[in-house]
């Protein structure tokens, strides 16, 4: 029987009847003494609540029950040998204790079974809440027992009141927790905080303040508001601006702010952030341009109301008018009184803005030059002509306006003073009427090849604008005489308009007409690498020519403009940027598609005004940044989350690359050094971070302190990236296998991992075990681009199996491809791979099976423009030499190489019989073995149009073999070789007869057509730079007329009489060379022999 309240009171009773029937009755008690005890009963507890929070403590019996000799039963004292633990072994255990009754050597034994009970709560961990907000509680709280058990109990059984958020500040909210006889009480601890303000960052845009910021723990319900103090004067009310709270993100802003410095804060409910201050700058002039000599375009830094004569001041110079842009954030100026290429200096006063007149300040500007207006353009109708002392060409000069690229129609009697390496010029000296004028050039007689440059100046003109072109613009063309007849071809002539430029490290260029890009990498030498020099190795010719006071600038790339196919920029090297706030003169030539160079010149002023700025930060894996700015960047610095700077990290500015034209000088890297103390190191932790970039130098800062860039601050995220890198594989021949990475790998040498981490294995049926098979194989490439690595055999599996002797070949095993747990790492997050198994001998693996198929020829391609053609298989094949290995087959015949490959071209020639053309194989154009380039060995488009040869061919490809030695069957491709179009002969138009000294015409030169000429325009017959005599232009003093052989009119007049002065024509024989380019008046042009002997009185 356990021992309890209620049997200790009948204990009691029976005890106090005892002693008073001892006193009754003595003699019983005598005989009473004789009794002894008989047997004590077991006695079994349990106890829960533990010892330290147990609500009624454990309490072993003082007294015990024994049975007596005679029935009869009593209570006696007890004393215990030992005291109850609770350690948690015992839990759930019944710990034996002995007790010594008084009266008796027996013992009683005693039995306690302790059981669980909780020791400890879990107090959760709550989250902060704004000031007002409602504290989250969990749905459960977490009991620790003793034996060491959690169990989860009801948030309702711990006793918790409502928790206070009225105002910030931390708290506890208590608890108590019944359980079986326990109880425990304690605390959780809560925070209600008040707002904080983060991160706080303004702009500002002309007169308007942009502010945004990070809010946390907003109370509920807090207003958002923008406070702004004009002149950082905090004592005055400031301007209250309501802004926008939003998943914890604050935005505001407010025009209209006035000129000057001044103070703003964010106010969250009652909490203000740091006073930070903003400059609204005063209204200036930001810019000055001179169109001419006759017009300024000046730029305000915001608009104003209005402007005029009297508002602006020029010395040298006077403003007769004034143009305000629509938007009032320009104006154009009519000035008088200003020189070409000379600097001024713009002065704006009393401007008024908001109603209040304002000085605006001085800004200089530059005339332009005149070659930056005008531009005298030699054009030859012909580029080449025959070296025979008699073939001519046209060769016309016009004046051009190079704001518009069209003739100046209105430039008249401006002389040009003309010069020619070779050959004759009709005229020395020709004056432009309507923006135009014309010569003859006449070859000279020469057995090599020659090539002619002819020169132009104006040296004379009328009275006005056009005298200051005198000296300063000139214009040249060349003319090949060559010693083979040619078909001649359309002239096309490229001129630079004008130059201009906003950053140091390029120059813009406006052209006449849209061109291709490759056209001026050709005229600029930028088609070549010329190894050793900077970025990219490119490096441009003499042909282009950019000239600053302190010397000349190299060009490396020429990057096109897709909105203006007109427009190129020319990429300058980073070793020799412009000068900001100087002149810089360009000179180009430039060659068009029909050969023809043309020398053109153009100066500007390089005025970089605006800073460069960061206008995106943006996480690439977790490892590294790639920045943006707002132009090309020379250096910055970085500081990524307020502390780690550049000894964490590598900057690569990246360059233009002018192989493909792609400019990337805004953007910049930065990738982390292992160093960098992430979570993990090297790699950022996922989650927000931040950049802080200052001293930010464009190319224009190198030489203008001004255009450093200020501090900024940008948030960017970096999103988790766990995934380890893993790799699949295809079979693409018994001999080639192509493992594919999923990631991009950290300092990976493929190469390396083969035969250690990286095997190829075969599986040996003996053993039941994957063997090393890695010596039979090496990596031949690895693209750490597309992360795809080929593994091809050094041996054929002919050699590896004996196959001769032991009758078994690949197709008989099984293979795969092994790699270590943690033998690659990925670049991007740092993870290494698990261990990776890829198996080789997949369904439908070429491994699988014998290949017994050879492969196929899927196709033949032409390379365009070229006498080259790419081959493309059906599968990957050998080539004798071109592999990086032959592996030879063999067999019982012994040791059989690949093929020797050989290509032919078959066509025909003049007499229409076949002919072949050896070819060769080039190379291979991929890792795949399967495509392969070839060519013809000699130029078949030569043969087509100097030798006759027909279009027609057929290319044949002879002897390849597959990875197994299966032999490919020869494969053909017919193709059509065109023969390059040669100009249709226009309408008739010949000289009949050449006489002279004919009747009463002494002195008089007779030159007679089939159909009249024309006496006017550029055609016009009459004018002696038509004609050449004796090699030389007509005398001074020659006249021509026109007469008609058929007294009808309405054909045209088609006798043409040139008086010479006496003495003119020689005794024997005179030689006439005419305009080749002479059209007649219906507009045909002269064909047959425009060189005529003269023979006195015979013609």
């Amino acid at each position: 029987m356990a021992y309890t309240k209620k049997s200790n009171k009948l204990y009691a009773a029976a005890a106090a009847l005892a002693v008073t029937a001892s006193v009754v009755a003595p003699v019983a008690a005598d005989a009473a003494s004789k009794v002894s005890v008989k047997y004590i009963a077991p006695i079994l507890m349990k106890h829960a609540g533990g010892d330290k929070y147990a609500v009624k403590k454990l309490t072993l019996p003082k007294k015990v029950k024994v049975k007596l000799t005679n029935g009869k039963y009593e209570m006696r004292s007890v004393k215990w040998n030992g005291t109850v633990k609770f350690e948690k072994k015992y839990i759930n255990k019944f710990q034996v204790l002995y007790g010594t009754v008084a009266g008796t050597s027996k013992k009683v034994v005693l039995k306690v079974e302790l059981q669980n009970y909780p020791v400890d709560v879990l107090e959760p961990v709550l989250e902060p809440v704004a000031v007002g907000g409602k504290v989250v509680l969990p749905s459960t709280i977490s009991i620790r027992y003793k034996s060491g058990i959690i169990v989860k109990r009801p948030i309702s059984k711990f006793n918790l009141k409502t928790p206070d958020t009225s105002k910030a500040g931390k708290y506890k909210l208590a608890y108590s927790y019944k359980g079986a006889n326990s109880l425990m009480t304690g605390s959780i601890k809560y925070e209600v905080k008040a707002a904080n303000i983060m991160n706080v960052m303004g702009s500002v845009d002309d007169q308007t303040l942009s502010v945004k910021a990070d809010v946390m723990y907003a109370a509920a319900g807090a207003m958002a508001e923008l406070l702004i103090y004009p002149g950082k004067d905090m004592s005055k009310a400031p301007i209250v601006v309501k802004g926008s709270l939003s998943n914890g993100k604050f935005m505001a802003s407010q025009g209209g702010i006035p000129e000057g410095t001044h103070s703003y804060v964010v106010k969250v409910g009652d909490v203000k952030s740091a006073a930070m201050d903003f400059t609204v700058a005063n209204t200036m002039l930001t810019s000055a341009k001179a169109i001419g000599n006759k017009k300024v375009e000046v730029s305000f830094s915001r608009a104003v109301d209005s402007a005029s004569v009297e508002n602006f001041k020029i010395a040298g110079g006077t403003v007769t008018a004034v143009t305000l842009s629509p938007d009032k954030k320009s104006a154009l100026l009519d000035v008088s009184g200003l020189e070409y290429d000379k600097d001024y200096t713009v002065e704006a006063k009393g401007i008024m803005i908001g109603g209040v007149a304002r000085d605006l300040g001085s800004i200089s500007f530059m005339t332009q030059g005149v070659e930056n207006l005008w531009m005298l353009e030699v054009s030859p109708k012909a580029s080449t002509i025959v070296a025979n002392g008699a073939d001519n060409t046209e060769v016309t000069f016009l004046l051009k306006d190079k704001a518009t690229g069209e003739v100046d129609k209105n430039a008249d009697d401006i002389v040009l003073k003309l010069s020619t390496s070779f050959g004759a010029l009709a005229k020395d000296r020709v004056t432009i009427q309507d923006g135009k004028a014309t010569v003859i050039l006449t070859s000279e007689f020469s057995n090599t090849d020659l090539e002619a440059m002819i020169r132009a100046e104006i040296i004379e003109t009328a009275a006005g604008d056009y005298k200051n072109l005198i000296g300063k613009i000139s214009g040249e063309t060349k003319v090949k005489f060559s010693t083979i007849a040619v078909t001649p071809a359309p002239i096309e002539m490229i001129n630079v308009l004008a130059a201009e430029s906003n950053q140091a490290d390029r120059v813009t260029v406006f052209l006449d007409k849209a061109v291709s890009r490759e056209l001026l990498l050709k005229s600029f030498g930028l088609d070549k690498v010329m190894q050793g020099l900077h970025e990219e190795d490119y490096l441009a010719n003499d042909n282009i020519q950019i000239e600053q006071f302190d010397g000349m600038k190299r060009v490396i790339g020429v990057k096109a403009i897709p909105s203006n196919p007109k427009a190129f920029e020319l990429i300058l090297d980073k070793e020799t940027p412009l000068q900001d706030n100087a002149v810089v003169k360009l000179v180009a030539k430039i060659t068009s598609s029909t050969d023809t160079e043309v020398k053109s010149k153009a100066s500007f002023k390089l005025t970089d005004a605006r800073p460069a700025e960061v206008t995106s930060v943006k996480a690439v894996g977790l490892n590294q940044l790639e920045v943006k700015f707002s132009e090309a960047v020379d250096s910055a610095k970085f500081k990524i989350d307020g502390q780690y700077g550049e000894k964490y990290f590598k900057v690569t500015h990246y360059g233009f690359d002018n192989k493909t034209g792609v400019d990337r000088r805004d953007t910049v890297r930065i990738m982390l050094d292992d160093n960098y103390p992430g979570v993990k190191e090297g790699y950022f932790a996922a989650g927000k971070h931040s950049l802080q970039v200052w001293d930010t130098m464009d190319f224009a800062a190198l030489s203008d302190e001004s255009n450093i860039g200020t501090t900024q601050n940008l948030d960017f995220t970096v999103a988790a990236d766990t995934v380890k890198p893993t790799a699949g594989v295809v079979v693409e021949s018994p001999e080639q296998f192509r493992v594919m990475f999923s990631k991009g790998l950290k300092n990976a040498n493929i190469l390396a991992l083969l035969d250690n981490e990286l095997k190829f294995e075969r599986y040996n049926s003996n053993t039941k075990k994957y063997e090393d098979f890695s010596k039979y194989v090496n990596v031949t490439s690895y693209n750490k681009e597309t992360g795809e690595a080929v593994i091809e055999l050094m041996k054929d599996w002919t050699e590896i199996y004996d196959t001769v002797n032991t009758k078994e070949n690949y197709y008989n095993d099984k293979f795969r491809i092994t790699l270590e747990k943690g033998a690659i790492q990925a670049e991007a997050n740092g993870e290494k791979n698990d261990a990776l198994i890829l198996d080789l001998s997949y369904e439908g693996s070429p491994l699988n099976t014998p290949d017994l198929k050879s492969a196929e020829i899927n196709t033949i391609d032409r390379v365009p423009m070229t006498n080259d053609f790419v081959v493309m298989m059906s599968e990957p094949v050998k080539i004798r030499d071109l592999d990086e290995y032959n592996t030879p087959l063999i067999n019982a015949d012994g040791i059989v190489l690949p093929p020797k490959t050989t290509v032919e071209f078959i066509g025909k020639n003049k007499d229409g019989k076949i002919v072949t053309i050896d070819g060769s194989v080039v190379k291979y154009t991929d890792t795949t073995d399967k495509n392969f380039q070839v060519k013809a060995n000699e130029s078949l488009q030569r043969l087509v149009d100097l030798e006759g040869y027909g279009e027609e061919w057929k290319v044949v490809v002879k002897s390849l073999s597959d990875d197994v030695g299966n032999t490919v069957a020869t494969a053909t491709h017919d193709f059509k070789l065109m023969k390059t179009p040669v100009k249709p002969v226009l309408t008739p138009f010949e000289i009949v007869k050449v006489s002279a000294n004919e009747k009463n015409e002494k002195d008089v030169i007779r030159v007679k057509f089939t159909e009249g000429v024309q006496y006017s325009g550029m055609y016009d017959a009459t004018s002696t730079a038509n004609y050449i005599l004796n090699g030389k232009a007509l005398p001074v003093g020659t006249s021509i007329s026109l007469a008609d052989s058929d007294d009808n009119v309405s054909n045209g007049l088609d006798i043409v009489k040139i008086k010479v002065p006496a003495g003119t024509l020689k005794t024997l024989s005179n030689v006439i060379v005419v305009n080749k380019d002479l059209q007649s008046y219906d507009n045909s042009v002269l064909t047959g022999g425009y060189e005529k002997a003269v023979l006195l009185g015979l013609n």
